[in-house]
């Protein structure tokens, strides 16, 4: 993963890593190809350790993805843009007061606008500090 305030590092599966993501876009590079099923998760968790929220990117034929909120996922739809065909893709997550967006090579893929939402937690869940 990489950030404005680090380096690209290696992720370890499993392992917590202390980031704001509020203050800071998070980066994660990959090199999986449309159609290969790949999955990245991304977990979010407050101060108190609790997941309250994740992100799940699936690069399937086509690509889908989900947002949740309190381990609720609600469903998988597809992008709602075409993905970049390039193989390596480092994908942006930055979190706003209001939304939480997603671009992709510099493209930007999802803007999950949380009082759109059809579900009452996820406004409650995503406005948290995480």
């Amino acid at each position: 993963f990489h950030s404005t305030v680090t380096n690209w590092m290696d992720v370890t599966q499993n392992v917590l890593i202390d980031f704001d993501l509020k203050a800071h876009p998070l980066q994660i590079k990959t090199d999986s190809v449309v159609g290969s099923d790949d999955m990245l998760y991304v977990y979010l968790y407050p101060a108190d350790g609790v997941t309250m929220a994740d992100i799940a990117l699936k690069l399937s034929n086509p690509p889908l993805y989900y947002i949740s909120a309190f381990g609720y996922t609600y469903n998988w739809p597809a992008f709602p843009v075409t993905l970049p065909v390039t193989q390596d893709k480092v994908w942006t997550i930055t979190k706003t007061a209001t939304a939480l967006k997603v671009e992709c090579n510099g493209v930007e893929v999802v803007n999950y606008v949380f009082s759109e939402s059809t579900f009452p937690v996820c406004v409650q869940s995503w406005n948290q500090d995480v």
